[in-house]
């Protein structure tokens, strides 16, 4: 009867023992099946880590940039302000030489004007006197 027992626990422990090969064989088998899939992942992971590494690079630069923007902006800035001041004061100048312009237009209507009643004058003077007289003729044309 101990042999009995012995061969029954013998037996049990043999199915215990198959059981367990099982269980390795799937866990190698399965496994065996995710070490592709690590190694995937870690190549994706390295990828990643890359493409974080370039963007930190492109983020730290543009970081610079970004600075040296900042300290270039207020120049700009001013010198905006400084044309706008000048443009204005263009304009000013503009305006008033434009009204200048208008004024000696009128001077030299007036003149015009005047011109014409000159030569009118002149005219009435010489047909008053009786002999014709140029106003740009030489002196020595006057004599004779």
């Amino acid at each position: 009867m101990v042999i009995l027992q012995l061969q029954v626990d013998l037996a049990a422990t043999v199915r215990g023992n198959d059981i367990l090969k099982c269980e390795v064989q799937n866990a190698q088998d399965a496994l065996s099946c995710a070490t592709p899939k690590l190694k995937y992942i870690e190549l994706q992971v390295l990828k990643k880590d890359e493409n974080i590494n370039q963007l930190t690079n492109d983020l730290q630069q543009c970081m610079k940039e970004l600075g040296v923007m900042k300290g270039i902006l207020p120049k700009v800035f001013q010198e905006r302000d400084f044309m706008w001041e000048e443009v204005k004061s263009y304009s000013e100048m503009n305006m008033l030489l434009n009204y200048e312009i208008n004024m000696l237009k009128k001077k030299v209507d007036t003149l015009d004007e005047d011109i014409l009643m000159k030569e009118g004058q002149i005219t009435i003077l010489k047909d008053w006197m009786g002999k014709p007289f140029d106003l740009l003729a030489s002196p020595d044309s006057l004599l004779e």
